[in-house]
């Protein structure tokens, strides 16, 4: 049988070389009719494993406080590599190390949810850039996700597609996860395969409740034990990409209870304990530096003693988090070896896809998405909003949300500075890489110091399993991969270094690298800072990035960034700056800032469609598909049929008690709540029980001013007779939640009103006809482009915390 040509894809079949007389007689057949296509001989599974959100200096395998056992055993048996680069955001890094290419090159300047009309920045992969699993899919390998996928635009989000977008689209066979950029993981919004399933069912088992770290490595497992159960010999590529460690920070007690009292020191010291670590192991060399600390991030010192309580535990909570992904992903690899099939897995396990994250705020917070929309809350604020959600100990549970403070995440991305959405730094775009390979890795437990980028995953795949990256795929001449491949430095420590020379761009904090030479360029603003006045100096014809202050580093001789050399070497300085221009044009980097372009107007055009009719069991709306109600007036219609004794259930819910809206029936009684981000809570409710038979029931919202977190009035109706008044004084600006989901005639997982939490999910228990969103009930008071306007500038607030 002749090889088969794995240049184009998909792969033609081979010519019939049988004999097909006009009857049996003297026929031959060809049994390879009923083959399929086969990887190159000797192609070894592969496991590609991703934690979000974590930094350098967290995992104790490179010198961190948190237990990583099975990261350990991994990197014992494999190799380390220190030099290992991502881009400082969630989807970017996601898009580069799937495509082989630079993000903003496939449309991942920022995160998935956000798309606009900038060719970089779009969300949108071109087709001329096929991601690698449809590569290893179409030369007959299996191919599943696991866990956080965070590159599919947020209005693409549900059953109508297109699904190029979700996974399926990129070449994975099976998908078990959530598509946006965090989830809840107790009670996620899932997906599966081209579904959205929402809650799991497991989530109202009080005695063993649902836990999604613990569900993501049991359907990996039974996927494995599924495809060996058909086909002995296939080889599989598992992508197992863990919510964990990106906020909400969720796990049980019994996890983070492992690390009480062991942050009671602070951050300072954990920086100074780390870093020591890390230079008795040897993951840093005997002469790097620790950087200071920033003024943005207080010293621990300076932290009141009745609130160092407080913020140890939070971090102890994200410590169990965290090895409670080191223990699921154990369980995978474990899997695998039981399978007999380890000494053949090439196991790449990267420990986060940017640095750790700042975005908590230096308070941290009960809720990581008042900081996204905008909400100035103290820590005593903090705290005692915690208090009304279960207290300190609940931190980590399923009534909170919770992300810890920024300075954790500068303390876990020890010895750099800053953390993620600064792509100008190394505490941004420098995390762990272990590789684990026993059929070919002699000198276990060893180090490597090669430059890698989250871009050269995809060729040292391709390279190690033997396939070549097609020049066309379904007939589209394919853009060469960016990355190279580092396989050779997996077996020789002494292989040539061959990523010499790389970009980095986040939210306008860039950075160019060549040679050893690293040239810094960061930005004024505080990543956790999104405020009007901090966004102002970035306007069109105001910026100017060249004025932006330059940092020169070189590399080998300053592992940490610890010396700025660019007083002493201003013609690197340019020469750098030219070359990251180039560059930036080369792969539509260009503009910068092009991820805030909807907070200066540039808006994609007015949606024509103002109503928004839901019929029928219609679930798990995912949040950025939902009816556009926010910072304006609107009103939600719903005929009802109720029977004889009268109804009580929900209407339609949005999203959880830590933000959400929930129109439903109690006590007969039409009532509406509006969680504003857990931090107000406003409920109105008729003065009067709903009649039998068919009703029309409304409640409106009358807004102040079509302006972000407008305050207005509330009015429900029944059959348009007025029977019930309130008044918010707030609302959400953004976004109610990243995970939860919008359900008609119940309220699936975590509910809005706390008072039917006994009841959940309180289906209603008479007909829904029909659910109407008018989003524009009053056009002749309101100014459509500016409201327009004000809604694109919380998608970009959005994205820039995602």
């Amino acid at each position: 049988m002749s090889k088969p040509d794995r240049s184009k894809l998909p792969i033609r079949k081979q010519p019939f070389a049988g004999v097909a007389n006009r009857t049996l007689g003297g026929s031959q057949p060809d049994w390879e009719e009923l083959g399929h296509v086969e990887p190159p001989d000797g192609a070894p599974n592969v496991l590609l494993v991703l934690i979000d959100d974590a930094g350098f200096g967290n995992a104790a395998t490179f010198g961190g406080p948190i237990d990583t056992p099975n990261y350990t055993r991994i990197a014992q048996e494999g190799v380390r590599y220190n030099r290992f680069h991502v881009a400082a955001l969630c989807s970017p890094t996601r898009a580069a190390l799937l495509t082989g290419r630079n993000s903003h090159a496939v449309g991942f300047g920022s995160v998935g949810e956000f798309s606009t009309g900038f060719e970089g920045y779009t969300a949108f992969v071109p087709d001329d850039c096929v991601p690698f699993p449809r590569i290893l899919r179409d030369n007959g390998y299996s191919t599943a996700a696991f866990g956080k996928w965070h590159l599919t635009p947020d209005d693409q989000q549900g059953p109508s597609g297109p699904f190029d977008r979700w996974p399926v689209g990129w070449g994975f066979e099976y998908f078990y996860g959530f598509l946006g950029g965090g989830a809840s993981q107790w009670d996620p919004c899932l997906a599966e395969n081209q579904k959205i399933i929402g809650t799991p069912p497991e989530f109202y088992d009080e005695e063993n409740p649902y836990y999604l770290p613990d569900a993501m490595a049991d359907r990996t497992i039974e996927w494995l034990h599924g495809i060996r159960a058909q086909d002995a010999k296939k080889p599989f590529f598992a992508y197992f990409s863990t919510g964990c460690s990106h906020a909400p920070h969720h796990v049980s007690q019994e996890w983070a209870a492992k690390y009480k009292g062991k942050f009671d020191q602070g951050w300072d010291k954990l920086r100074e304990e780390t870093f020591a670590r890390q230079k008795a192991l040897g993951v840093i060399p005997a002469d790097a530096e620790l950087t200071p600390r920033d003024e943005a991030f207080p010293a621990w010192d300076d932290v009141p003693d009745k609130l160092k309580t407080f913020y140890a535990r939070q971090m102890e909570v994200y410590a169990g988090f965290s090895e409670n992904a080191d223990y699921n992903v154990g369980r995978v690899i474990d899997a695998i070896d039981e399978l007999g099939e380890l000494d053949n897995t090439l196991v790449l396990w990267i420990w986060g896809d940017n640095g750790a994250s700042l975005e908590g705020t230096i308070t941290g917070s009960f809720n990581e998405l008042t900081m996204e929309n905008g909400i100035p809350l103290t820590d005593e604020m903090q705290l005692q909003l915690a208090e009304r959600y279960g207290g300190v100990d609940a931190w980590g549970g399923p009534m909170m949300d919770p992300h810890y403070s920024a300075a954790w995440a500068w303390a876990g991305n020890t010895p750099f500075q800053w953390g993620k959405q600064v792509g100008s730094h190394l505490g941004g775009t420098r995390n762990p890489l272990v590789v684990h390979w026993p059929e070919r890795i002699a000198d276990t437990g060893a180090l490597r110091t090669h430059f890698t980028h989250a871009i050269d995953i995809a060729p040292t795949i391709l390279d190690i399993t033997g396939i070549p990256m097609p020049t066309h795929i379904d007939g589209i001449e394919q853009q060469p991969m960016h990355g190279v491949t580092f396989a050779d430095s997996l077996t020789d420590a002494d292989a040539p270094e061959r990523h010499t020379q790389q970009y980095f761009e986040t939210v306008g904090n860039r950075a160019m690298y060549k040679d050893g030479w690293w040239l810094a360029m960061k930005t004024a603003r505080i990543p956790w800072v999104i405020t009007p006045d901090a966004i102002k100096p970035y306007a069109p014809g105001v910026w100017d990035p060249d004025q932006d202050p330059t940092e020169l580093y070189y590399l080998p001789d300053d592992f940490s960034q610890a010396h700025d050399l660019a007083a002493a070497h201003p013609e690197k300085v340019a020469e750098l700056k030219e070359l990251f221009w180039q560059e930036a044009e080369k792969y539509k980097v260009l503009p910068l800032m092009a991820t805030l372009a909807g907070f200066f107007g540039m808006v994609p055009p007015l949606p024509e469609i103002a109503t928004y009719e839901f019929r029928g069991d219609v679930q798990n709306v995912l949040s950025g598909m939902i009816p556009r109600i926010y910072n304006h007036s609107y009103a939600i219609t719903a005929e009802l049929v109720i029977p004889p004794g009268g109804a009580e259930g929900v209407i339609v819910a949005e999203a959880d008690h830590l933000g959400g809206f929930s129109l439903f029936i109690d006590d007969g009684k039409l009532t509406h709540t509006y969680s504003m981000m857990g931090v107000f809570v406003f409920r109105q409710q008729a003065e009067e029980p709903l009649p039998e038979g068919e009703v029309t029931v409304r409640m409106e919202f009358a807004a102040d001013a079509p302006k972000p977190a407008t305050g207005g009035e509330v009015t429900l109706f029944i059959n348009d007779k007025p029977v019930g008044t309130g008044r918010m004084e707030h609302t959400v600006p953004i976004r109610f939640s990243g995970y939860a989901g919008m359900d008609i005639g119940r309220d699936n997982g975590g509910v809005v009103d706390l008072g039917y939490a006994d009841r959940k999910p309180f289906a209603f228990t008479g007909t829904i006809k029909k659910v109407t969103f008018d989003v524009n009930p009053h056009p002749s008071t309101e100014d459509a482009h500016e409201l327009h306007k004000a809604v694109h500038h919380g998608h970009a607030a959005h994205a820039l915390s995602a």
